[in-house]
Parts: structure tokens; sequence; C-alpha cells
């Protein structure tokens, strides 16, 4: 089991998804906390324009689509320097396992949650590695340990990224690699609007990660509902998916 401590001042960092919601929050709270650099992942290298005049060279936009290999392992190229990569960059596309859009929703979450986060760590792995110490921080989310009806397809593919939070901590046990998985419940972004239930701010996510890191976690459940199910997943992980399992959509209702 690792005892790493990853702080990020003075270290470089790699946030996918960043232009917005919890990877935008991250990427600003890596750099208060004294990050050397932060590579943004975002497909609009001008999306973050607003952050330069506080950020300077500090803040680094590197143009990042997960459905693009190119540009995937492009980006491994051009930011050998990095010591912590947070695949934060997701799609939330709802839709259950029986429902008309089943086969597209899923093929869309798997496509960005699944691969595209798994190559986009490929293309960084071997930098982690050469480093004296460093992290992955995967976001997945409390929907990857119980799925709810209405959103079936995406809660699999965060169940997918839990597998594969797992077993990227296998593989590098006894590594210079801290691996950590980050379980959010709703949190207010574009992705949520509208879902209708109390949300959680992307900066309250943000700053229960950057701490996580410092503090060497490898589960971390960064908001109030989300603390709630991690306790329950230690001891009674039945009870989530009971839970779950009981909220339906409006369109199940009518």
């Amino acid at each position: 089991m690792n005892e790493l401590k990853v702080s990020p001042k003075g270290r470089v960092a790699f946030v996918s998804g960043a232009n917005r919601g919890i990877g935008r929050a991250i990427t600003i709270e890596l750099l208060k906390e004294g990050a050397k650099k932060v590579y943004a992942g975002v497909r609009n290298l001008k999306s973050l324009d607003d952050l330069k005049p506080e950020y300077g060279d500090r803040l680094i936009p590197i143009q990042l689509d997960l459905k693009n290999d190119k540009l995937i392992f492009r980006a491994g190229r051009l930011v050998k320097d990095v010591e912590i990569l947070i695949n934060n960059a997701g799609v939330y596309e709802s839709g259950g396992f029986f429902s008309d859009e089943t086969l597209d929703s899923l093929e869309d979450n798997f496509g960005v949650n699944v691969m595209g986060l798994v190559k986009l760590s490929i293309s960084l792995i071997d930098h982690l590695k050469n480093k004296p110490c460093a992290a992955i921080v995967n976001v997945a989310s409390v929907l990857g340990l119980a799925s709810m009806p209405f959103s079936g397809t995406y809660s699999a593919s965060k169940a997918a990224v839990h597998s594969i939070t797992q077993g990227m901590r296998g593989e590098l046990t006894n590594s210079n690699v801290l691996v950590m998985g980050v379980y959010p419940g709703p949190i207010e972004t574009d992705m949520t609007r509208d879902l209708d239930m109390d949300k959680d701010s992307p900066q309250n996510v943000a700053n229960d990660i950057v701490n996580a890191l410092k503090e060497g976690s490898e589960y971390v459940f960064p908001d109030v509902m989300s603390k709630q199910v991690g306790e329950l997943f230690f001891t009674e992980p039945l009870s989530i998916e009971k839970q779950f399992g009981s909220f339906v959509s409006e369109e199940q209702e009518a």
C-alpha cells in the first residue's frame, strides 16, 4: 500500500477538462497551492484566457479532446515534466439499459469517461514513473459505486473508472505513484444543471482533492452526499444500491 503524500507546491500538474466545472476549480486550486505549472487540457485554447493575468506562464493551455487520439498522444509529448495527472474530463449522457438511447449513451459515456481516461494515462505514465514522487487522480462518481436507473450507462462508465483506478493502484504498488479515486456526488456544473437535486460547489470538491493529495489519500469523497455514500461503501455497500435504485426520472414516473 502506497503512503505517498504529493503536495502540489512546486510541482507540475496536468488537468484534463480544465475549462469549466470541477476541472477549472482544480486548476485554480492547484495554482493557489503553489503548483509550479499547470497544464490545462481544454478543447478551446482561449477558454482560460481570463485566468492568465493572475497566473501567467504557470498556466499552460494544452489542446485536448478525449475523442481525438492524436491530441491525446500529442499532449503526452508536450508535458514530459508532469508529476500530477488529474483525469477529470468526462461526459454525462443519461439513459438506462432499456431506453431508446441506450446504445448511443453507452458509446458516448465509455468513449470519453473510460477509453479517453485510459489513453491519456497511458500517454503520461512513463513521465510520471520517472519522477521521484507523482500522482494519478481519477475523478469517478458515487454513481460508479451503485447505479441510478436513469443514468445506467453513465454509472457503468464510472464503475469502470472505479475498477480502472483499483487496477492502476495494484500495478503501481510500491512505486513512486499515488493513485487516487475521487467519488463526487452531484456538483453544480454545466453537466448536472438538469439534475433536480441538491448540489455542492466545484470549489469545495477541488479543495478536498488538493488536501487529499497532500495527505496521500487513495479514496476521496469530496462533498456532503459523497461523504455519506463513502461511509456506506465501506460498511454497507448493498444499501447504496438499494437507495440509488429507488431514484426514478420524471419520464419514468409519468
